[in-house]
């Protein structure tokens, strides 16, 4: 829930309504007039000007090339920041609670809003460089309300469009969600989905962000896709044909981040509203589908995606594999033979803990993907790192001088460490 009034709150303060009451008599006024005379004096910016002006119906208004300057803060390293929008249109807005007499425990009630070719200054874009995030326009559409009343949140639409990269929209209908930031947290805890909806629709920004994601963090962008895929692969064991359908979908969007066949959309409608404490049911087969009422459609969907990764995972049967995805392949099974003479069973926990079982004595460590390596480090002992192959159950693990240790790999926990 904070994440949902976290992003609200952007799409509003990026055009500078930064205040927190009924309809008045100010409705004479337009809303050009509104803006002017009621919030664009409490705008807390460096700068906020804009080309030109006009007002749209009854209560909205259109803003020209605005440039917003933010005061530099310790994540700039003390620079200003400067924001530039071709158009701000606003159909409608809570201006009575935006005022600056308005209380200031009541959070807007409703707001239709649409940014258009929003750019940041060199200083915003040499930071995202680094990702691979191209410099180019943005555009942000929010349109939301929360009727006081019946404390519901609709959601109609939340959209960032990085163009010629990526579009991602989202929508939802959530129950029991106040108007008032202090009860942020019982929302939080007592909100009650209805529906909900995710559209992601990448054109090439995962395939430059990807790279240089796990290139920060020392792995490769095909042994995160494994460490997303995998798992998937592992709880699409048991599952039902509509369960499957929808992470089939899910896995082949994510395997195919180099170039999407088209958009993915999610879409959630649980046979009765859910809540937070309703996500321990979601590891019950089927329950993705019969119980939040799951669907996903994405055009290269590959029938049996997510079943392969399944048999990938715990057999290594499906297809001879290396690098990250065969490190990931050992998650929840045990690999044992010998290595400088000593036979070993080796655990490799889903959380990233190991089991290491020496003779009669059994230590404790952790698991990492390193690029296309498997790493285990123990107490009072070095990093060990390892490339690693697998066909079936044998595993064939090669150190920094190229030598090969052959194992077997093991299903499950059968030394119960």
């Amino acid at each position: 829930m904070k994440t949902i009034w976290a992003a609200l709150g952007f799409a509003l303060m990026m055009f500078g309504l930064a205040g927190l009451g009924l309809p008045g008599g100010a409705s004479a006024q337009s809303g050009l007039q509104r803006f002017e005379s009621e919030i664009k004096p409490q705008i807390d910016l460096k700068k906020f000007t804009y080309g030109g002006a006009s007002t749209l119906g009854s209560a909205g208004f259109v803003l020209n090339d605005v440039v917003a300057v933010v005061p530099g803060n310790p994540a700039t390293g003390g620079k200003d920041t400067t924001v530039k929008i071709d158009k701000v249109t606003v159909e409608e807005i809570d201006f009575e609670r935006l005022k600056k007499d308005a209380k200031g425990d009541e959070a807007p009630r409703f707001a239709k809003i649409k940014l258009e070719g929003m750019t940041g200054d060199d200083t915003l874009s040499a930071a995202l460089a680094p990702y691979g995030v191209p410099k180019v326009p943005v555009d942000i559409a929010l349109d939301y309300r929360i009727d006081t009343a019946t404390k519901v949140l609709t959601l109609s639409k939340l959209e960032v469009n990085l163009r010629g990269q990526a579009r991602i929209s989202m929508a939802l209908v959530l129950d029991g969600i106040s108007d008032k930031p202090s009860e942020m947290q019982s929302s939080q805890d007592d909100g009650r989905l209805r529906t909900a909806s995710l559209d992601i629709d990448d054109t090439g920004l995962l395939a430059k962000v990807l790279p240089a994601v796990a290139k920060e963090q020392g792995t490769t962008a095909e042994a995160m896709v494994a460490m997303a895929v995998v798992p998937i692969g592992a709880f699409a064991q048991g599952q039902g044909p509509a369960t499957l359908k929808a992470l089939d979908a899910i896995v082949s969007f994510i395997s195919d981040w180099k170039q999407p066949k088209g958009p993915i959309k999610i879409t959630i409608k649980p046979a009765k509203t859910a809540g937070m404490a309703d996500l321990d049911k979601i590891m019950t087969p089927n329950a993705l589908t019969d119980l939040f009422g799951l669907a996903v459609e994405y055009g290269g969907t590959r029938a049996g995606a997510a079943g392969a990764t399944a048999v990938a995972a715990t057999t290594g049967e499906a297809k001879a594999l290396s690098g990250g995805e065969a490190g990931l392949s050992l998650a929840g099974n045990t690999l044992t033979g010998k290595m400088d003479g000593d036979v070993f069973f080796e655990l490799y926990r889903k959380d990233g803990t190991t089991a290491l079982l020496e003779d009669t004595e059994i230590s404790p460590g952790k698991w990492t993907i390193e690029g296309e390596k498997l790493c285990t480090k123990y107490k009072g002992e070095d990093k060990d790192c390892y490339g690693i192959k697998r066909e079936g159950d044998v595993v064939t693990l090669i150190d920094s001088k190229g030598k090969g240790y052959r194992m077997k790999l093991l299903a499950g926990n059968p030394k119960d460490l």
